[in-house]
């Protein structure tokens, strides 16, 4: 079974907490990726969505070339050891609803995990199905109880097709073609 360390992703994007808001989202832009690990004095001390950006921060009234990141981070920041396996890292993943785990070796940030990269190199697909399950279902709801025992293995079949797709999209070199094509598409917006 893989190990966190053979999968993160090593070459962080990374800024400090007084970055502004725009400054963060043409990151993400440039390297096309979804999250940006916020650090200060060479410690962990947030991290910054795509979705945080949307929601949060672009939304809003204040201006994103003069409001610094730090106004819109997530502070409490869970993270992994490089040592886990990423059967125990889906399973933190799903147990605290994220999406993306930094990992921590020896106090220092050292790589991030993401969904997909789980879903790319975990070779049992239950794994990532449960995990993505417990990410996207509300605190409270079970799957089961909203739609029924058929319901649920619907569900939980769309999840592992969703997963899938997801994980083909991203290592696929074809996947970037394929989500320009969306992007212009007015059904997409």
């Amino acid at each position: 079974m893989s190990k966190a360390y053979e999968v993160m992703t090593h070459a962080l994007a990374t800024c400090a907490p007084d970055a502004s808001v725009a400054h963060v989202a043409a990151v993400m832009q440039n390297r096309d990726i979804g999250n940006i690990l916020v650090v200060e004095d060479g410690k962990l001390c947030g991290i910054v969505t795509d979705r945080d950006l949307a929601l949060q921060a672009l939304t809003g009234k204040d201006d994103p070339l003069q409001t610094p990141i730090r106004k819109f981070m997530s502070t409490k920041v869970v993270t992994g050891e490089a040592t886990w396996n990423l059967a125990h890292v889906a399973k933190i993943m799903a147990k605290h609803k994220i999406r993306r785990l930094p990992i921590i070796q020896d106090g220092q940030l050292v790589g991030i995990v993401s969904l997909g990269d789980v879903a790319r190199h975990e070779d049992r697909k239950s794994v990532v199905t449960k995990s993505l399950q417990a990410i996207s279902t509300p605190p409270g709801i079970s799957v089961s109880r909203r739609l029924g025992p058929s319901g649920a293995l619907i569900g939980f079949t769309m999840a592992a097709l969703a997963t899938t797709a997801m994980a083909w999209l991203t290592w696929n070199r074809s996947g970037q073609a394929l989500r320009n094509r969306m992007a212009e598409n007015n059904l997409f917006h």
